[in-house]
């Protein structure tokens, strides 16, 4: 059985995915697997994917319809043999000795799971600035890292693919595939929950951002999925002892994070049909928890007073926030003539 089994989800990432499997081979920790799920691409990832399984016993390959991410991603745990599990998205590349760093880590320091920081490259393997960087290194209560992405928006804690975690927190646990934005985070509460993580100071991973990737895309109504994650790791922590404050930080960032979504969508024009439904799909959550919104320690008065608001009319609370923000830099623009 390897020691640990790598998961990579395959998608539309034929230019890219033979680097990223190359990167994969050179680890300097040589005892793992290598579990390539082929999602139905269209445009012969399937082909490649067999052809590298033909060079390396190491690889195995499952072919499925296509599900999405989440799907992929649970087809890959299923088949997983490994004691430790990491994901390695099928454009990324990672450093030959990230997972030997990362046990070494885990197990020095007696944790279930370990991660690494991470720096974007372009689609020609050059390193930009944008990072993905732990608040702080060391071990440390693994259910913590959400305080980062709560009150900064890290996305350290969010990530799966910048972590090596014992295979048995995933039992019984398996990624939400209704969900297309955060289908990578949404078991990660309860993965974390009572865990102790040590987190490094190197950056091993490498994610690339390219045009027409989730990532890199203006605003679309699946983005929504985010609010729905918030909202659930809201609610679990509210059930944890101890967790409260945390609880609270978690509903701040789920309005700020609902208001930012309706300015970007605005932005970008006068909300079509697809748009204003799955708004209106999400409006009545955020209707559900007024009280405790004005009940928050974390959200400021005046934010919620937009957030009171908002619930009521959101199209009006935009409107007026633009014409405010147009009118300020008219005065700007008038101090300076």
């Amino acid at each position: 059985m390897p020691l640990i089994s790598i998961i990579t989800t395959v998608y539309d990432a034929k230019d890219y995915l033979p680097r990223t499997i190359q990167s994969i081979l050179a680890q300097t920790l040589t005892d793992f697997e290598l579990i390539l799920v082929e999602d139905g691409s269209p445009n012969g990832c399937g082909e490649l994917c067999d052809e590298w399984a033909a060079k390396d016993s190491r690889i195995r390959v499952i072919h499925k319809p296509n599900g999405g991410p989440a799907s992929a991603s649970n087809a890959g745990l299923d088949a997983a043999r490994g004691q430790y599990i990491g994901f390695v998205d099928s454009d990324d590349l990672i450093a030959p000795d990230m997972y030997e760093k990362l046990y070494r880590a885990l197990t020095e320091a007696g944790c279930a799971m370990a991660g690494c920081n991470a720096r974007c490259i372009n689609e020609q393997d050059q390193k930009v600035e944008r990072t993905v960087s732990a608040a702080l290194c060391g071990r440390q209560d693994a259910l913590e890292l959400f305080r980062d992405v709560f009150q900064n928006g890290g996305m350290y804690g969010m990530l799966c693919w910048n972590k090596l975690i014992d295979a048995r927190l995933f039992e019984g646990l398996r990624f939400d595939t209704t969900l297309l934005y955060g289908d990578d985070c949404n078991i990660l509460h309860k993965i974390y929950d009572g865990q102790q993580i040590v987190c490094l100071p190197d950056e091993l991973y490498f994610y690339r951002e390219r045009a027409g990737s989730l990532t890199a895309a203006a605003f679309r109504p699946r983005m929504l999925d985010d609010l729905t994650v918030y909202k659930m790791w809201y609610d679990y922590l509210l059930t944890r002892p101890g967790r409260e404050d945390l609880a609270q930080w978690a509903l701040a960032r789920y309005w700020q994070v609902f208001y930012i979504f309706y300015v970007h969508a605005r932005q970008q024009g006068e909300l079509d049909e697809t748009a204003r439904a799955a708004f209106a799909a999400h409006l009545p959550v955020l209707r559900g928890l007024k009280r405790a919104i004005r009940a928050c320690p974390h959200i400021a008065k005046g934010e919620k007073l937009r957030a009171m608001l908002f619930c009521q009319n959101p199209e009006l609370v935009y409107r007026a926030a633009k014409a405010w923000g147009d009118f300020t830099e008219r005065r700007k623009g008038a101090r300076h003539a």
